[in-house]
């Protein structure tokens, strides 16, 4: 059903929007465009359009900073659950590498969240509420988008980070256990968190879910036999 569509390139990269992307943006910034009020439909677009330019950023960070490193993305994918840079081949070694490449992402959002909260404020001290509305929005939306890809769990930023760091200390194996299932207590945490309507919420933390405890099997569980 749902199907994506190239969009364009970017500094070489490929850039491909999945229609769940649309569709995700579409439930959460709808109320923007049931009233038939211009202005909130104005704001509504720029929302769209911020949320979309928010993450596709986030990914050219991360892209970028592999670039840095001679790791070079070959296209970036806009889902429904966010966005996925794919690297060319793997990534280096170095756990310091690594970690500069995974949060240039969050870094990202972090410039955003503080540009964003600025001009948000600046618009309403200019008495323009209608343009403040959308910026401030947009600011609290890369807010969450930082924290978010923060906690450490897979295949989010701050457990590749901290998988990578655990990694040279402890060996790829015990640094994919303890991840995993700091990951799966996240993924709880995330459902209590949506409960009892956070449908979409509820949907992340499965997913979350569903990955941690594909890498938690992956390495034989938490048993000590490998």
């Amino acid at each position: 059903m749902f199907t994506r569509m190239e969009v364009g390139r970017i500094a070489g990269i490929t850039v491909y929007l999945d229609m769940m992307f649309v569709l995700v943006l579409l439930v959460f910034t709808y109320p923007y465009f049931v009233g038939g009020n211009m202005q909130m439909m104005s704001a509504g677009f720029i929302v769209v359009v911020g949320l979309l330019l928010s993450i596709l950023l986030h990914e050219l960070g991360h892209a970028f900073a592999g670039r840095l490193f001679k790791a070079h993305a070959s296209h970036i994918e806009l889902t429904g659950l966010g966005g996925i840079a794919h690297f060319e081949r793997s990534l280096p070694r170095s756990s310091l590498a690594r970690s500069a490449i995974y949060l240039a992402g969050p870094a990202v959002n972090l410039g955003l969240w503080q540009g964003l909260g600025w001009l948000a404020g600046g618009a309403a001290g200019s008495g323009n509420p209608m343009l403040a509305l959308p910026l401030a929005v947009l600011a609290s939306a890369n807010f969450f988008l930082m924290c978010f890809n923060l906690l450490p769990a897979y295949p989010l930023d701050g457990g590749l980070t901290l998988d990578a760091w655990l990694g040279a200390l402890l060996g790829p194996t015990w640094s994919v256990r303890i991840v995993a299932c700091l990951g799966l207590a996240v993924a709880v945490a995330v459902a209590f968190y949506a409960l009892p309507t956070g449908i979409f919420m509820l949907f992340v933390a499965f997913f979350l879910a569903q990955a941690n405890w594909e890498a938690l099997q992956s390495v034989g569980g938490w048993s000590r036999r490998r």
